[in-house]
């Protein structure tokens, strides 16, 4: 399939999310996330664009998304993930222009989806759900519950997740792969990284962090 096939083949009521990554200018739109909502009884597809300092929404109908993605992956982005009920497909384009989309079953399961137009932001890491290492670090209550004064710390581990995860195609997950983190601090997103490779996604990782005594 073409990348414009299979955005029609994906911007259905079956799409559960897709997010566009890898942009070619980082001066220009750096990352897309699109779902699918209902505004007036009908199905749209909200366009969340991100920019450095910004994020802009625009609602279309699936023609005029799956017009839009196209271009988008055409112009701007090498990379987009997709995952709809039944399937995950991944679109990479390389610098000379090959696309390569790969396409396999669904095995993630995933939240039951919501079509309204505002809704909670879903992190990664979800509140309500005790995680040791948030709770060592003293920014979760034993009961999942966030500590009132690091609710700023829990959104950027949640942010810094994000960009990993727009990675995760590029790892091969039948090899251990190192990572080093240069500058790694107290060691909040260090534990994070490990948390979600090793724990929730099943990577074989180990990870060295390094940092001034």
């Amino acid at each position: 399939m073409t990348i414009q096939e299979t955005f029609k083949h994906c911007i259905t009521s079956e799409l559960y999310d897709a997010i566009l990554s890898n942009p070619i200018s980082k001066d220009r739109v750096v990352k897309l996330k699109v779902r699918p909502i209902m505004l007036q009884r009908q199905l749209y597809f909200q366009i969340e664009e991100y920019t450095q300092k910004q994020v802009f929404h625009k609602n279309l109908e699936a023609s005029e998304a799956c017009n839009y993605l196209t271009e988008q992956m055409t112009d701007q982005f090498r990379q987009a993930q997709i995952q709809t009920v039944n399937e995950q497909i991944t679109i990479l384009v390389s610098k000379k222009g090959k696309v390569t989309i790969k396409t396999k079953k669904q095995t993630n399961q995933l939240p039951d989806l919501s079509l309204t137009h505002n809704r909670q932001k879903n992190y990664i890491i979800e509140e309500g759900t005790p995680v040791p290492f948030l709770i060592d670090l003293g920014v979760m209550k034993t009961d999942g519950s966030i500590v009132r004064t690091k609710y700023d710390k829990f959104r950027q581990i949640n942010r810094f997740l994000e960009f990993i995860e727009d990675i995760l195609p590029q790892l091969d997950k039948t090899k251990k792969q190192t990572i080093i983190d240069f500058g790694c601090g107290k060691s909040y997103l260090t534990f994070a990284m490990y948390y979600y490779l090793k724990i929730l996604k099943g990577y074989s990782i180990q990870i060295i962090g390094l940092d001034l005594v």
